[in-house]
């Protein structure tokens, strides 16, 4: 399968302007059509969200990766690539109370709220660190318990 050698390739570089072009765009998701080998991808990637030897600037692509995956119209598929992403959640909340980058503290957000057991801890997250989440992710703008978990 060329996707990790593909993937372990585009680390090396700047991430592209396209999210995924060149190793997942068209060959792990087509929109939001998800390909055979979505969920393997979704574990590679999330062991790359969680490796603090890869680029930080990879972080947003990467996250918005997952969220690509974890949200895709084949709802089993998806649903896989989700159980993938809960062995990283811990860095997913690094991700938040880092204050790097509010886009991918919003994508690692948005990857928790899939996650039914883990709103009390989100909830936690989002009134502590609102001001490093997107501003519609903030409490009183986004409220977590009318979310249909």
């Amino acid at each position: 399968m060329h996707v990790p050698r593909d993937f372990l390739a585009a680390l090396t570089k700047a991430p592209p302007e396209r999210v995924g072009e060149g190793w997942a765009d068209n060959h792990v998701y087509i929109q939001s059509n998800l390909m055979e080998p979505a969920v393997a991808a979704a574990g590679m990637v999330a062991a790359a969200v969680a490796d603090p030897l890869v680029p930080l600037m990879w972080r947003r692509s990467l996250l918005l990766v997952l969220d690509c995956l974890c949200t895709g119209e084949q709802d089993g598929v998806a649903a896989a690539c989700l159980q993938a992403v809960r062995g990283c959640s811990w860095a997913l909340y690094e991700e938040i109370a880092s204050g790097r980058s509010v886009s991918a503290a919003g994508y690692a957000f948005e990857l928790l709220s899939l996650m039914p057991e883990e709103k009390e801890r989100l909830k936690f997250f989002q009134e502590r660190h609102w001001e490093d989440l997107p501003w519609d992710l903030h409490p009183g703008r986004m409220n977590l318990d009318a979310v249909d978990w």
